[in-house]
């Protein structure tokens, strides 16, 4: 007689060593990438390699890990949880490998796509036993409020140690180190993991993988016009035309697809829930706030000459914001408050970070003064992440939920921030281009105040040996970096005003939407929806407990 076992080690480890053993496990999984924002510069000029190569890379991940979502069940139902991890963790020792040495644009987009999806399968294998230690219940709202800040605070303190191997190292040994840390999480899996099945073996039959192929390659395409289309000037290149036609039609025949097969990859009857598509619009929307990171390390970086170290130091904040939002939320769901009220204190938090960085634009502040400002952008990314995954899951079907689930990544990691990012990286170069021809043509030769502060220069030059003409032109080009700085400045200080305006007008929608009343008792009761079969019941449970 089979024998099926939950948890995924051996009866003869002592909770507290099974507790510890799972906290070991999930931390670099959550914290592995195959591209570190904080290290894009090294890699850069490491690798010879466009901004955009990398931006695709990291967009692919996400693309990659929502993709996947619809066959969490299925995979977990056919393998061993053993063979999953171990599987899974081999996986990303190679891909990180393929990352740290591959010089090639397209490979490094490849590797991220693929890591997106092993990453979301071993998420899967360590999130649950976290799950029922947090909530045992299945409490979805406790469970969010523990889950999320852990997580994105666990982002955050990742970026900083990525940036600070890089910068005292190379960015290579930050790849070279992950792989380490995987290689003693797969040696704590082979002694400590059981081989047992968590429910009867389900044969993984009747997937459409071409539905899987058309939203993949939409996504992907869609991907390719989003981080290319600025450098490739959008509409005047063929190329970019050619991809958004594709990722048109790619998703018109995947939407079709779905309607027409019985048993479709992604069942788009969760469409039918105003929950759901009212979820997508908000997290699109939290992407004009989220999106304005560039902004941030283009003023860090190019106005007032912070090293990534510095910058990554200060994101720090950002993880104290998701505690803190953690405990806001916890708070919040225990008295049962409004969910309109909770996501409203997000964007209010958002608001106030951009508000307050919008008055702070200035060559001469110190770096500490981002300190709260990037406290409040934890704190309402963390908020909204909680209430709008509570609002999105509310009165789901098992199979409604994995759908729900795959789609709000996809809006919450891709679609929103990348569509954000394009628009104020457009709107930002266009900025500085306008505000530099109208700081240059106010500038005049006979200017006494230009000729008073261009003589010490050419002095101070030509004191140190270089000709006169030398001395004009380090003079001139002095001039001109201080010229594209106040341009910089200009242009930031614009958009995040628009922002501030958007902002405005987001908080006044939703004030006027009437959100659908959540039953905070019910919300997670799967265990009651789904009886029978108990054992294959109870990994669903499971499944159903920890998305979106």
């Amino acid at each position: 007689m089979q024998t099926y076992k939950l948890g995924l080690f051996h009866d003869w480890v002592p909770k507290p060593v099974q507790l510890l053993l799972i906290i070991l496990l999930t931390i670099p999984i959550l914290g592995i990438s195959g591209v570190y924002s904080t290290n894009i510069g090294d890699m850069l000029g490491s690798q010879g390699m466009l901004t955009e190569d990398l931006m695709m890379a990291s967009y692919a991940s996400a693309i990659g890990m929502a993709l996947v979502f619809p066959l969490a069940l299925r995979t977990k139902q056919f393998f061993r949880s053993r063979h999953l991890l171990i599987g899974s963790l081999s996986s990303l020792i190679l891909l990180s490998y393929v990352c740290a040495t591959t010089d090639h644009a397209w490979v490094l987009i490849g590797a991220n796509t693929v890591m997106g999806m092993i990453k979301a399968f071993a998420m899967m294998e360590v999130i649950l036993p976290i799950m029922f230690i947090i909530s045992p219940s299945g409490d979805r709202p406790k469970f969010y409020s523990v889950f999320y800040p852990l997580s994105i605070a666990l982002a955050q303190v990742a970026s900083y140690f990525a940036t600070k191997l890089s910068f005292e190292y190379s960015w290579h040994a930050v790849y070279y180190y992950t792989i380490a840390i995987l290689l003693c999480c797969l040696l704590l899996v082979l002694i400590f993991g059981h081989n047992f099945r968590g429910s009867k073996k389900v044969p993984f039959y009747q997937v459409d993988w071409l539905s899987f192929v058309l939203i993949l390659s939409a996504m992907m395409l869609l991907n390719y016009v989003l981080s290319y289309g600025r450098i490739l000037d959008w509409w005047n290149n063929q190329s970019i035309k050619y991809a958004l036609f594709g990722s048109v039609l790619l998703t018109t025949w995947f939407i079709q697809r779905q309607m027409l097969l019985k048993r479709p990859f992604l069942s788009l009857e969760v469409f039918k829930r105003k929950s759901v598509w009212m979820s997508l619009v908000f997290i699109f929307l939290m992407g004009i706030f989220f999106a304005s990171s560039g902004i941030q390390s283009a003023f860090t970086t190019g106005v007032l000459k912070y090293s990534a170290l510095s910058n990554a130091e200060i994101n720090l904040m950002m993880a104290l914001g998701a505690i803190a939002g953690g405990f806001f939320c916890f708070i919040w769901f225990k008295r049962e408050w409004s969910l309109k009220g909770l996501v409203l204190c997000g964007f209010t938090a958002f608001i106030l970070y951009h508000l307050i960085l919008f008055f702070l634009f200035s060559p001469v502040i110190e770096i500490n003064d981002l300190a709260f400002p990037l406290f409040l952008k934890g704190l309402g990314l963390t908020i909204l992440y909680i209430s709008i995954g509570v609002y999105c899951a509310d009165k789901l079907s098992l199979t409604e939920l994995l759908a729900a689930v795959s789609i709000l990544i996809l809006f919450r990691s891709f679609i929103g921030p990348a569509f954000w990012s394009s628009v104020y990286a457009y709107e930002l170069y266009a900025g500085q281009l306008k505000h530099t021809a109208f700081l240059v043509q106010h500038m005049d030769a006979n200017d006494p105040l230009l000729t008073g502060r261009l003589s010490p220069l050419v002095q101070g030059a030509m004191s140190q040996g270089r000709s006169v003409e030398a001395a004009q032109s380090l003079a001139v080009s002095s001039v001109w970096g201080t010229v594209q700085l106040q341009a910089t400045m200009a242009a930031a200080k614009e958009i995040f005003g628009w922002i501030v305006i958007g902002g405005g007008l987001v908080l006044l929608f939703v004030m006027s939407y009437r959100f659908v009343p959540v039953n905070f008792r019910r919300l997670v009761n799967i265990r009651r929806r789904f009886r029978g079969q108990e054992m294959l019941k109870r990994q669903e449970e499971m499944l159903g407990a920890i998305a979106p």
